[in-house]
């Protein structure tokens, strides 16, 4: 006896692997560089994906921050990170769009903004 596949099974099925080609351009780990007044540097920015959302971490010169709210829809993601500097902390906005195994950005702090560019890690 021939099985009968359910409508809802392929609508399921669609919207499972739309929400991972949406999601799967930007996780991943990736090399970040950026020009800031202090010079260029190349922190690892990771994004991970998980039923609850997006996180991950931004590991740079001063160590590895934990990223909890990472929000991303398609290709572009954002997210807040707080820095503490010698004279205090220093809230910053990162924004940015993935193009196959490169994205482009700014960060955004109180002074301005500042351009990033990085290239995906593979491995």
């Amino acid at each position: 006896m021939p099985t009968r596949k359910s409508p809802l099974l392929f609508v399921l099925m669609a919207m499972f692997s739309t929400a991972w080609a949406d999601t799967s351009a930007v996780v991943g780990q990736w090399r970040l560089t950026v020009d800031t007044p202090r010079g260029v540097t190349n922190p690892i920015l990771t994004i991970n994906a998980h039923d609850s959302g997006y996180s991950g971490s931004y590991a740079g010169p001063r160590g590895t921050v934990e990223l909890k709210t990472i929000t991303v829809e398609q290709n572009t993601f954002a997210f807040p990170m707080t820095v503490t500097i010698p004279i205090g902390t220093m809230e910053m906005q990162y924004r940015g769009t993935v193009e196959g195994n490169m994205l482009r950005g700014t960060i955004g702090n109180p002074r301005g903004s500042i351009p990033f560019s990085g290239e995906r890690i593979v491995e």
